[in-house]
């Protein structure tokens, strides 16, 4: 993205009220992350840089987090997966940046194990907050995801992880496409007792990449986008996907989706849409 491009998108915004998150790909391989960052922060925008924490540049940032308001939500997959000099790089912005790191943990498995993001939290003085995130289905790819038989086991393990790492002051926070209905009501109470942050909300989160493009959210990300200045505000954008994919989503990911009371409560919005979609395709598929 160039310098004007980031420009305009953040003439969308109200300091210091929205934030300027950074997302990619990685935002750290951008040429001139370091500058992009001051300049933000310096217009009074909080930034949120989500990264994988594997690259120097992040340490670039160290004087500005130290003055203004920055959150870095770092993504740790299980140590293994990383080379050596990954892994040194990832020490090192964890042990420098320490106050400003949050750690995201992605669900694509069933079986997962989390020992290593406790133990990092707990060994570099982590914030004590994980993002946890369900791999969903791309529109259009064909990425690895959790099935739905994969649900059980799934959400199981996440109860079980919350009630580890409640007993060290570590709570979760849920991202966007989770169902209440992959929960037992139990469940969904150790999960409260634990301080785990959740909603069951599937709304559009706008991705804007070079050009000016924007998706509905990244899981959408394949499909062809709008143009950012075609509209006046992002919730006209906001207002347009939820449109355009309004009857979609009111099947949800179920075959109990239409008639739950959950969903005509609002409390939830059927899951993930772009689960929705892949399951609606699949059975076109099928039928055909």
């Amino acid at each position: 993205m160039s310098w004007d491009e980031l420009k305009t998108v953040v003439s969308y915004l109200t300091a210091p009220q929205d934030a300027v998150s950074l997302l990619g790909g990685e935002p750290t391989l951008h040429t001139e992350f370091t500058e992009m960052v001051k300049w933000i922060v310096e217009q009074d925008y909080p930034v949120k840089i989500f990264t994988n924490g594997c690259t120097a540049k992040l340490r670039s940032i160290q004087d500005l987090c130290k003055e203004y308001q920055i959150n870095i939500i770092l993504n740790l997959n299980m140590p293994d997966t990383y080379n050596e000099k990954e892994w040194e790089q990832i020490e090192r912005n964890c042990t420098t940046l320490a106050p400003n790191i949050a750690l995201s943990f992605n669900v694509f498995e069933p079986n997962f194990t989390w020992e290593h993001t406790k133990e990092a939290i707990l060994k570099w003085n982590l914030c004590k907050d994980v993002r946890v995130g369900m791999t969903q289905p791309i529109k259009g790819m064909n990425n690895a995801y959790l099935t739905e038989e994969d649900m059980e086991t799934a959400t199981t393990r996440l109860v079980e992880m919350a009630e580890d790492l409640a007993e060290y002051g570590i709570k979760l926070g849920f991202d966007c496409g989770f169902r209440p209905c992959s929960f037992t009501d139990d469940q969904l109470a150790t999960l409260a007792e634990c301080g785990t942050r959740f909603s069951f909300v599937c709304s559009p989160i706008l991705d804007i990449g070079p050009e000016l493009m924007v998706w509905r959210c990244f899981p959408f990300s394949v499909e062809e986008g709008v143009r950012l200045t075609d509209f006046k505000t992002f919730k006209e954008i906001e207002d347009h996907f939820s449109k355009k994919w309004q009857s979609v989503q009111a099947v949800g990911n179920t075959d109990d989706c239409p008639s739950c009371e959950n969903i005509d409560t609002g409390v939830c919005a059927g899951g993930c849409l772009s689960r929705t979609v892949t399951q609606l395709d699949f059975l076109k598929t099928v039928k055909t």
